[in-house]
């Protein structure tokens, strides 16, 4: 595949919403060594983005269903002569910045057979895909393509190695350190009282510290003490802790307060030293959010039970507390129901089944074999829920409805053509025809006029429920989903669609319009809204004290509707799309607000803006490590003088006259399409999960307090810069110099990220984002490498190689060239 032009090019847009098409070349090389004349074959592949035309008179193009479609053979087509190539100028909707845009496994089918094709089987994507040459996607597009040079530039003007020995990830509330503090070593600690933790969290701290190679049995004291705190600081999760060469006591109103002591303590030791060294201090501490939170979406690609128990691990050293575990989309159903064997025999494989009676079709890549059903059994689950437990994480489990939610749907429709149809999540008679945001018909939203949607709903919560209880963690908040429930097609940027095919979901369904006589609160133009209500009182009946959704599942409702004690709502509007008027519009409605922000807090978006990287880009063209923790949550204005829009362009936003909404939490996202293995998820997600850490639990200085009618853009100057380039270079050094240690020791291969490197003179100069990290370079093609520590003449004879690497060699950046 070649990328051709985002735009400048004369093809056809006139089917892409606002007429917004890219062109490529697929290049086919027949490697046979005699003639090949057979038609009757289908090329499957995956795409994001929808194919609009091949145009050549030999090809042809379907759309199947979500991301899947095939290029076919017309009558014209006569064959492939012996080593041969055809190249098919393709279009494609919107445009193309990402090599990642482009899925693996793409498969030739002749009827019920299937074949991966060689070089496309692999995830390293330029095995197939031409190297991109440009970022932009628009003639506006004003984003700095990072490489080498840039980079360099970037990472100088924002990163300073800095003293971090006394830097706590994520900052306390307060500490104090004398300027006669003193400074003392020992090995190992002892800790005194740890049975006030209580069996669970004294389970999980000694876990943690065994992974991490701490002693447990040292000649440093370590007290634990239940009492009162300051008024400032009280609450359940608060501590207290006073260090002093004779031992450190740690004082909490609750155990879980405790246990963040403990962390914290942990937090100022270097793990990479035989013998630690500490300072004598006092820290009062408290969190900045109840809620701080981690999404993993298990969904769309599967995550291991390990790879989700090494979060658990991270998200309690670093003491964030819920994790919003993804368990259904469209792409697959991840968590075994008793009684509803479907949605796991059916729903949680895809492979090469048009007819879906054994698999989902497959989708995102997974090519036609990908036979292996992934899932969690019931008994995994429950392991997880005691893990987390364990370590003050607690598990927020998604079912995604009614829309994003294929996976139930046609796993019920294998149960119903087997002749039971007691939770049927489609109505067969209906002929609405719809269009999802990702490409899905109407099987992909459950229809919500069917008593047998509802019996399925019930039955659900009512075996989720039974987990949490056999687990001892009782499930008090649930998550709905309720997102994206439309037809995209109605949307103003498909205005040559034809009417026919701008219908509202559901709106041919003889179940429904036998609804709306029926029940008057059914209205077909608030689907999501209805069922909310709706699956929101089966959760109260059940005794669930909370539902969560995201927020386009409850706009257009108020709190009062509901029936559950508390109704929260997941944020994900721009900033620069006006986000901060919804984000006022939804608190005006009574629902608690989790920020979760995608274009500062979705982490399945790139680290920066290179093709190379991995990611969604649609709400922003990056998400570094400095932008998620510059991002200011209870001041969402501010952002517009931190960071730009999704073009790179500057924003100016104005503070509503309004009061300043209450936040109840934020969260960092990563959704899976492009993350199809664990240790993709690990590249992804760590280390911003750190990050959001810090701005969850912690008010730096530099964020200043919503004050109605205040403008902030790139030129304002309000927010305090010496302040925040201070407090993100002791973060960023902790976080290089200690914590990576500590997360690999988790066996978390985190992202390293490339150097940044420029010659002058024939003398090169490299640097990294992430301090403490090894840089290699090579003069001879990569051929032998050394270890940089400085200005070292390479000469100016050709191109020097980079790569950065944690200390111990084991995780690596991609090579650059300079």
């Amino acid at each position: 595949l070649e990328m051709g032009k985002n735009f400048g090019h004369d093809a056809d847009c006139s089917m892409a919403d606002w007429g917004l098409c890219y062109t490529q070349t697929l290049t086919l090389e027949y490697l046979g060594d005699g003639d090949y004349s057979d038609n009757e074959f289908n090329i499957y592949f995956s795409s994001i983005h929808r194919l609009l035309q091949v145009n050549h008179p030999d090809f042809e193009h379907h759309h199947v269903v979500g991301d899947l479609t095939y290029i076919k053979p017309t009558a014209s087509f006569n064959g492939f002569d012996a080593m041969t190539s055809i190249e098919l100028p393709l279009v494609f909707e919107y445009w193309s910045v990402q090599e990642t845009d482009k899925m693996p496994r793409w498969f030739v089918a002749m009827g019920d057979s299937a074949a991966v094709i060689e070089n496309t089987d692999t995830e390293d994507m330029h095995s197939f895909v031409v190297p991109y040459t440009s970022t932009m996607k628009t003639p506006e597009d004003a984003n700095i393509p990072m490489n080498a040079e840039s980079r360099f530039d970037l990472n100088a003007e924002k990163v300073e190695v800095v003293d971090a020995s006394e830097r706590i990830i994520p900052t306390p509330y307060k500490i104090e350190v004398s300027q006669d503090a003193q400074s003392f070593e020992f090995r190992g600690i002892d800790i005194q009282g740890i049975d006030l933790l209580g069996n669970h969290l004294h389970t999980g701290v000694t876990d943690l510290m065994d992974k991490l190679g701490i002693g447990r049995s040292g000649d440093h004291e370590v007290t634990l003490k239940l009492d009162d705190l300051n008024s400032d600081i009280s609450g359940p999760e608060s501590y207290s802790m006073e260090i002093t060469p004779e031992g450190t006591s740690i004082t909490a109103e609750a155990s879980v307060g405790l246990f963040h002591g403990i962390m914290s303590f942990v937090g100022l030791l270097n793990i990479d030293d035989r013998d630690s060294v500490l300072k004598e201090m006092i820290i009062h501490d408290k969190p900045r959010f109840d809620y701080r939170g981690h999404q993993v979406d298990a969904a769309r690609n599967f995550r291991s039970k390990e790879a989700i128990m090494k979060t658990i691990d991270a998200m309690a050293l670093w003491k964030l507390n819920v994790l919003h575990l993804a368990l259904t989309n469209d792409e697959g159903w991840r968590l075994e129901i008793p009684g509803l064997e479907e949605l796991t025999s059916v729903g949680s494989k895809r492979c090469f089944d048009p007819n879906e009676n054994t698999c989902l079709l497959t989708q995102l890549g997974s090519g036609p074999d990908a036979e292996e059903e992934q899932y969690y059994t019931r008994e995994d689950y429950i392991e997880i829920l005691k893990y987390a437990g364990e370590r003050n994480v607690k598990i927020l489990p998604e079912f995604n409805m009614p829309a994003h939610a294929r996976a139930a749907v046609i796993s019920m429709e294998a149960r119903a053509k087997n002749g039971d149809d007691t939770y049927r999540l489609t109505d067969p008679e209906d002929e609405t025809h719809l269009l999802t945001i990702q490409f899905y018909d109407r099987t992909s939203i459950i229809n919500p006029c069917l008593d047998s949607s509802v019996r399925f709903v019930s039955k659900l919560v009512t075996e989720v429920k039974a987990m949490h209880d056999e687990a001892g963690t009782p499930l008090d908040s649930y998550h709905f989903g309720g997102d994206e429930a439309k037809n995209i097609l109605l949307g103003a940027g498909y205005g040559s669609y034809p009417d026919d095919l701008k219908q509202k979901p559901f709106s041919k369904s003889p179940a429904c319009q036998a609804k709306m006589i029926s029940d008057p609160s059914f209205n077909i133009e608030n689907i999501a809204n209805y069922w909310a209500i709706t699956v929101n009182k089966i959760l109260a009946e059940n005794g669930i004290e909370e539902m969560i959704a995201w927020e386009d599942g409850l706009r257009g409702t108020t709190s009062e509707q509901y029936e559950t004690e508390s109704v929260a709502t997941n944020f994900w509007e721009t900033l620069y799309w006006g986000g901060i008027n919804g984000l006022t519009a939804m608190a005006d409605d009574g629902f608690d607000i989790i920020m979760s922000n995608p274009d500062y807090l979705y982490f399945d978006f790139p680290y920066e803006v290179n093709t190379e990287e991995r990611g969604y880009y649609w709400a922003a063209r990056f998400n570094s490590v400095y932008k998620v923790f510059t991002f200011a949550p209870e001041n969402l204005a501010q952002n517009a003088e931190t960071s730009t829009d999704r073009d790179g362009n500057e924003m100016s936003v104005t503070t509503p006259n309004v009061s300043a909404p209450t936040i109840r939490g934020m969260q960092g996202q990563t959704w899976s399409e492009t993350i199809r293995t664990d240790d993709q998820y690990y590249e992804m997600a760590f280390p911003r999960v750190l990050a959001v850490a810090e701005r969850a639990w912690h008010h730096a200085d530099w964020e200043l307090d919503w004050t109605p009618g205040v403008t902030y853009n790139a030129t304002t100057g309000l927010v305090p810069e010496d302040e925040l380039a201070s407090d993100y270079n002791g973060f960023v050094t902790k976080l290089g110099c200690h914590e990576m240690s500590k997360m690999k020791k988790l066996g978390i291969a985190y992202r390293v990220p490339p150097p940044g490197g420029s010659i002058a003179s024939g003398v090169l100069s490299a640097n990294t984002e992430l301090p403490c990290t090894k840089i290699m370079y090579s003069i001879d093609e990569g051929n032998t490498w050394s270890e940089y520590s400085g200005p070292v003449t390479v000469g100016e004879s050709g191109p020097v190689h980079l790569q950065s690497m944690s200390s111990d060699g084991a995780l690596k950046s991609r090579i650059v060239d300079v």
